[in-house]
């Protein structure tokens, strides 16, 4: 892979086990082994493959789920499907007696609720200069291990905050206020998930541009099931864009696609004609625009010395029907369409 040979090891063989909520349905986890370490803790196995443990809660000896992985893997996409959940991963295998050996856990992660949150409520935290960088660090670390607000972490965890807390009612104007102050990317303006800043990080470093965007793992978007015309309240966070100050409602949509996939490290893939770069793993993807249309996408993949290949054909299809006034969302503009269907 292009930058990665330049100065960026495939692995640093930490062992080290990560689990992050990718949304609210799916985690994802990443252990950091290099080859030969998969290599040697593959075969203690009696299977040759390593298990992945999904725990629900807390870590016991009955997993929520538990997978078995191909030879080689690094990483893997869980679904959970169950929002507002706390989970822990845990990296391990069977050996010859069918006893489980644990390679190492997790620290909890918890999966997104799918409702907008309804609190309203700003609290403000002022950290007095005298206190150390150190206990502002563990604040941080035990408001995402407790999953509570970093302002009531930083409370309990420097009692010098605590006199220093204040609660507003987050009205639009310091909505408004609040969106000055966070920098947000002026084009996309949406949540993106670990993987994509991993990415976003590794291709920085190696000074890599991926051909029509970023990679992203499969979404699931949630539905809020507020009937058409109904008057909801705006969610809390500040992440979305700012709506003009004219307007007390709008609404902006826009569809992207995601193609992702696997094969052998050094095989040839190949989407609409255009050559794919492959990760260490084998493992690949993509994103596209999606205006309205037909659309085909032939996916191939050729073996290394060119006596095998495989294909699929996916084809897909968007038609938007507007009722309203109903603005397009802006999009990364470096995306691209897949081909249009022939005669389309």
């Amino acid at each position: 892979m292009a930058g990665v040979g330049s100065g960026l090891p495939e692995a640093y063989g930490t062992r080290q086990l990560i689990v992050t909520a990718q949304d609210s349905r799916w985690l994802y986890a990443s252990w950091d082994y290099t080859r030969q370490q998969l290599q040697e803790v593959e075969a203690r196995s009696s299977q040759g493959r390593l298990h992945l443990r999904v725990h629900l809660n807390e870590i016991t000896e009955h997993p929520y789920l538990e997978i078995q992985l191909p030879p080689g893997t690094r990483h893997w996409f869980v679904h959970v499907d169950k929002p507002g959940t706390k989970f822990f991963g845990e990296l391990g295998y069977y050996d010859n007696l069918g006893l489980w050996c644990s390679l190492g856990k997790s620290e909890a992660t918890f999966t997104p609720p799918e409702a907008p949150s309804m609190e309203k409520t700003v609290r403000l935290a002022t950290i007095p200069p005298e206190v150390p960088l150190q206990k502002v660090v563990a604040a941080v670390k035990a408001a995402a291990a407790e999953n509570k607000p970093l302002a009531e972490a930083l409370a309990r965890t420097i009692p010098a905050v605590g006199g220093q807390l204040t609660g507003a009612e987050l009205t639009r104007e310091r909505e408004q206020v609040l969106e000055q102050l966070i920098t947000l990317d002026s084009l996309r303006r949406v949540w993106i998930g670990s993987m994509e800043i991993t990415e976003l990080v590794r291709r920085q470093l190696g000074g890599e541009q991926p051909p029509g965007g970023l990679a992203l793992p499969p979404q699931q978007i949630a539905s809020p099931g507020v009937p058409f015309g109904a008057a909801a309240q705006a969610p809390s966070s500040a992440q979305g864009p700012s709506a003009p100050p004219s307007r007390e409602f709008w609404f902006n949509i826009n569809a992207e696609i995601v193609i992702y996939g696997a094969t052998e490290p050094d095989a040839e893939v190949t989407l609409g004609g255009r050559p794919i770069q492959l990760r260490p793993d084998g493992t690949f993807s993509c994103r596209f625009a999606l205006p309205d249309g037909n659309y085909e996408l032939p996916a191939v993949a050729i073996s290394a010395d060119r006596t095998d290949g495989r294909a699929a054909e996916l084809k897909f299809s968007r038609r938007t029907d507007y009722r309203g006034d109903v603005g397009v969302q802006p999009q990364d503009q470096s995306l691209e369409p897949p081909p249009p269907e022939n005669g389309a």
